[in-house]
Order: C-alpha cells, then structure tokens, then sequence
C-alpha cells in the first residue's frame, strides 16, 4: 500500500510539471513568487487612461459619491472636460491661422465669424455657459465694428469650405475701410482683451473650471495678433 502511494505521487508530480511546463506558468518556490510580465506602452496607456478618469472626489476610486450627491459636490471634476477644451483651443487658434492668411481690412470679420463657428461646436454643458456668452458678446461687438467701419466699396472676400478643415463652411468677409482701419483695429483689440480677462474672472472660484476657461482664454488673447494693421 505504501508503496502505490508512493507511485501515486510521483505521477502526479510527473503530471503537475508537464501541465507547468505546457502551460508557460513559472512555479513558486521557497514561498518566492514568480517575476510578473512587463506591462508594455499600450498596456501602461490604458492603465494611465484609467487613472486619469478616476474621480478624485471619490473616496473608493469609482462612482461612488461616499453617500453625497452631486448637487452637495458643486466643484466635482467633470468627465472629458479636458478633451472639450483641446477642441475650443484647437478651434480658435484654427481662426488665428486662416485669418493671417488675408488682408488686414478682412480680419475683423474673420476672426468674428470665426467665434461665430466655435460657439456653434461647444457643448451645451453647464461648465461652458459663461464661456459661451463671454464670447457671444465679443462676436457681436466685432460686428458692430465691422458695420461701423465697413468699406462697401471693397470687394467681398469669398473663402471656399476648403480653406480651414475645422470649419467647412463656405464663408464671406467684409472689408474695413483702410483710412479708419487703425481705429477698427484698437477698437477689436479692445474687445480681444476685454474677452480673455473675462473668461479668467468668471473661473476665479471654481478651481475645476479656472484650468479649463485659463487655456481657453489664452487662446483669444493670442487672436490680438491678427489685430495690427499695417
């Protein structure tokens, strides 16, 4: 009888290494356990993605609010905020570089309708209200400059869909008149300015949205530099 048992276990240490070494597992040994794989790039960015969208405000790590509601949590980061911003970013610095493209006495209607099409591609979520009417309110002040200065003896400057991939509309631009061209443009500086200090202002007390409405603003400030004339 002992000796069966004997055989017995052999066998089934015979069986239990063949089905390691098929496997590819590694055994333990004196309680040491095996090295664990290296996590590859496209492993470590999935597990950064993963991180990142973790909500700092909750204390598990996941959905779980701790018991509070998210009306109690007025500050709470939102989801994808930082993408939303790339592509308002993305959007009014694509102005900046079609406008530099024309004439100084087109860049002012330029570079309105071009927040124009910015505001229509924001998403309609709390934390870009404020940035919405900020810049609403620029677009009508550049058009109020643009009627008040317009050249109508000028051609109309027409620009095909083609011209700027982020904005597939096929646009017109009224020119300034050149003689009042110096004044349009201080005046739409002013505006610019104006802009970008209020979307910084109107974040003050929401650290979620200063960093959002920061990035934002410093891409309407850097438009002033299609605002120089000669």
């Amino acid at each position: 009888m002992m000796a069966e048992q004997r055989v017995a276990a052999i066998i089934s240490r015979v069986f239990f290494a063949l089905s390691l070494a098929f496997s590819g597992a590694a055994p333990v040994y004196a309680a040491v356990p095996a090295p664990r794989p290296a996590i590859n790039d496209a492993a470590f960015s999935h597990l950064l993605l993963k991180v990142q969208s973790v909500d700092p405000g909750d204390p598990d790590g996941g959905g779980n609010n701790g018991g509070r509601s998210d009306h109690d949590r007025p500050d709470r980061p939102v989801k994808n905020d930082r993408l939303d911003t790339e592509r308002i970013v993305e959007d009014l610095l694509s102005i900046k570089r079609e406008c530099s493209r024309y004439d100084d006495v087109y860049r002012i209607d330029c570079l309105r309708q071009g927040i124009d099409q910015t505001i229509a591609k924001m998403a309609n979520s709390p934390e870009n209200r404020d940035a919405k009417r900020i810049l609403m309110r620029a677009s009508r002040q550049l058009a109020a400059i643009v009627s008040t200065y317009e050249d109508e003896n000028a051609a109309v400057l027409e620009v095909p869909r083609t011209v700027n991939p982020r904005f597939k509309k096929t646009r017109t631009y009224h020119a300034i008149r050149k003689a009042d061209l110096p004044q349009a443009m201080a005046k739409a500086n002013a505006v610019v300015t104006e802009a970008a200090t209020e979307l910084l202002r109107s974040a003050e007390n929401s650290e979620r949205r200063y960093a959002h409405y920061q990035q934002i603003s410093a891409a309407v400030d850097s438009t002033k530099t299609l605002l120089r004339s000669g």
